[in-house]
């Protein structure tokens, strides 16, 4: 159900915003040739657009305050585009006083600021800047805008279940686009207002707005809203456990979609769901596979994500053990390739940015070399200025060379924190579990696994958890290797009571790799049982850990293929930059383990 309401809000929010944008976009700004340039350039990727709004406000100095706020007001769009609601408040703010001078732009600016809000959850706010934009919008008889602010005030309470309110929003839109006879922002708004009679369990209405909108997309000749309609018609009669009806729909779709050349997974997705549901496991996999094909000619590695994801739930249902450990090995790759497009974000801004300031560098010192018949005081001070921009710039490129430097460290990471060879040994003894008819003990071991592997995609994107969550991730880790290892070795954990583990937060996964080795290499060869202590403990300013085993003793040479699980550790001890690296010690020897470090909080 919570999976459900989350898709609910994430569609109302997309439609919404996407019918208010047609609205803003489509306004005539009477604007300079200079702005019709800025507009074209909006087109762009978003970062790339940002730093060509800051070159163009650095370099041309004859810009007008209009002007200079209409260049941030469009670069507030590509900061939204990029899911970066902070700056675009700040640069909202900047802009309000000159907007103010033009009502339809400060309407506009206004009705972006609530959006903001509304994503970063600030209803108070939202509701107050949306009910300003509505009035101005009244007075000056701005149709289009009172449109765009009743969205905003229907998607703020529809954010707080009040649906009566958010209704009524809608609806008072629904009077000003029949006026206008703007047959695809009526189609959209009548997909809202479907969507919230779904989520009031109103299905009746529901089916009646959601075949208003298809008719509607289908008069205007409007291929993507037809296909939109389709879907929702079909996840409103799956909730009302109607599958037959509900797999024609979705069908009905897919058709559609294909016939239109429109790239869209989701009829497919929804059809698996229901065979998932049904244990027909085989079809909802090759349907998984057909929207899997779509996602991969779209080359969108967030959806592809989840599709895996689904894979890897119907194989372990399925007990199609091999197909799980593929569909594992290509969900750890999608999100390799995940991480390194985000990091290529980053880089490519941090480059654009060092790129801008060898302008500004440049700029400066064309000033000087203008200016060198002044007097000898003037000349000096120019050098120094050189000096300090010299210095300077070496700095920037030594923080540049440190970050890229941190983010390969972060891929390593990444890649380093599931052992293939675990998951695949995990996987068999499950298999031989189930051969061997022990079905509590095939259920146990599952039910753990599955756990473990879910902890492994939560943590793997956060930069730190709470110690609670990492002793639970080591408990389930443990005893899943118990199970495989039918209970070799037992383990203890000991945790000072001065520490709350529910606030203290920590590393993730940070000394899984030395269990892992105890477990594998120290108890290897080891006839009597093995034992696993861990012992954190607060000192001063400090968390401190100690792992003590009773195994053969660290081997150096049991390293991975691409590098060795101490390095790594001490790579990301140094990532935290408290130096912390310098505290770890290990002591070895045939009779056992014993590792120290501290973390500095």
């Amino acid at each position: 159900m919570k999976v459900k309401k989350f898709n609910t809000y994430k569609s109302f929010l997309i439609a919404l915003i996407s019918s208010v944008i047609i609205v803003l976009s489509s306004s005539n700004i009477q604007a300079q040739s200079i702005i019709d340039i800025v507009k074209e350039k909006q087109k762009e990727a978003p970062t790339k657009f940002i730093f060509f709004a800051d070159s163009l406000l650095f370099y041309n100095t004859t810009l007008s305050n209009e002007e200079i706020a209409q260049i941030k007001y469009h670069q507030i769009y590509a900061y939204q585009r990029n899911s970066n609601y902070e700056k675009s408040l700040d640069l909202l703010d900047e802009i309000f006083p000159t907007l103010k001078k033009d009502s339809r732009l400060f309407v506009k600016a206004l009705v972006l600021k609530s959006y903001a809000l509304c994503y970063l959850r600030k209803y108070t706010e939202a509701t107050s800047d949306a009910l300003h934009a509505l009035s101005i919008s009244k007075q000056n008889g701005f149709d289009d805008l009172i449109i765009s602010a009743n969205g905003v005030l229907s998607f703020v309470h529809y954010s707080n279940g009040d649906y009566i309110s958010s209704l009524s929003f809608l609806n008072n839109s629904v009077e000003f686009l029949k006026k206008d006879k703007d047959s695809m922002a009526l189609s959209s708004t009548y997909n809202n207002i479907a969507i919230i009679y779904k989520n009031m369990t109103d299905y009746e209405k529901a089916i009646s707005y959601n075949t208003k909108s298809l008719n509607l997309s289908i008069a205007s000749h409007d291929p993507v809203g037809v296909g939109k309609s389709y879907s929702n018609l079909g996840r409103i009669y799956e909730e009302q456990v109607n599958i037959e009806k509900a797999l024609d729909f979705y069908n009905k779709a897919i058709e559609h979609n294909t016939k239109n050349n429109l790239s869209n997974s989701i009829p497919y997705r929804n059809i698996a769901d229901i065979y998932i549901k049904r244990k027909e496991f085989d079809k909802a996999d090759t349907v998984l596979l057909n929207a899997l094909k779509i996602e991969n000619r779209n080359k969108n590695y967030s959806e592809i994500k989840k599709i895996y994801s689904t894979l890897l739930k119907n194989a372990i249902l399925n007990q199609a053990f091999i197909k799980a450990l593929e569909y594992m090995t290509n969900l750890q790759e999608i999100n390799v390739i995940n991480n390194k497009k985000t990091n290529e974000e980053k880089s490519k801004m941090l480059e654009n940015q060092y790129k801008l300031f060898q302008s500004k560098s440049e700029v400066n010192q064309l000033i000087r070399i203008s200016n060198k018949n002044k007097i000898i005081f003037g000349i000096s001070f120019g050098s120094l200025i050189l000096l300090f921009l010299v210095w300077y710039q070496i700095n920037k490129n030594k923080q540049l060379v440190n970050q890229r430097e941190k983010l390969n460290l972060e891929q390593i990471v990444l890649r380093s924190q599931m052992n293939p060879h675990f998951i695949f040994n995990a996987l068999s003894a499950i298999q031989n579990s189930l051969l061997d008819h022990e079905p509590l003990k095939s259920a146990t071991y599952l039910s753990r696994f599955a756990k473990l592997i879910r902890q492994n995609f939560d943590f793997i994107n956060q930069s730190t958890i709470s110690l609670e969550d990492e002793i639970n991730a080591l408990e389930n880790y443990m005893d899943t290797q118990k199970m495989r290892f039918k209970d070799k070795f037992d383990y203890e954990i000991i945790v000072d009571q001065d520490i709350n583990i529910t606030l203290l937060e920590v590393p993730p996964l940070l000394i899984q790799p030395f269990i892992e080795n105890s477990i594998e290499h120290g108890f290897k060869n080891k006839k009597d049982k093995g034992l696993i202590i861990i012992k954190i403990y607060r000192n001063e300013n400090k968390i401190c850990y100690e792992i003590i085993d009773n195994g053969s003793g660290f081997k150096a040479s049991n390293q991975s293929k691409r590098e060795h699980a101490l390095d790594i550790f001490k790579k990301r001890l140094k990532l935290l930059g408290n130096n912390d690296e310098k505290s770890f010690i290990i002591s070895s020897s045939p009779e056992g383990t014993k590792i120290k470090f501290s973390l500095i909080q």
